[in-house]
């Protein structure tokens, strides 16, 4: 199967620090139930491979989803900031690392 960051040249081009490439980073969000198709495909083509997964989350009684994200720590920034500007009304949350967990 072929890979999905070679369609996006922006997840091929990332930065990558000498040790920091396989470390994990946790993002937490919540975002409308209508929108999580929309956040799905923003964060492959914003991430490609690093992104590892993506759990989804029904809140009590609402009509908003919680959505944790694993990404590699590179791309982490980059698709907080998109996500930011695409969706304004996901509220994001605290963006945690995974210690002693590398990918």
């Amino acid at each position: 199967m072929k890979s999905i960051s070679s369609l996006f040249a922006r997840a091929r081009c990332l930065p990558m620090e000498a040790g920091q490439s396989g470390q994990a980073c946790i993002i937490r969000m919540t975002v409308d139930a209508a929108s999580v198709t929309n956040l799905r495909q923003l964060a492959m083509r914003v991430c490609g491979d690093a992104l590892e997964f993506m759990r989804i989350a029904m809140c009590g009684g609402s009509a908003r989803i919680q959505v944790w994200m694993c990404v590699r720590r590179p791309v982490a920034a980059l698709l907080r900031e998109a996500v930011a500007r695409q969706m304004p009304d996901a509220r994001l949350g605290q963006a945690g690392g995974l210690p002693g967990v590398r990918l």
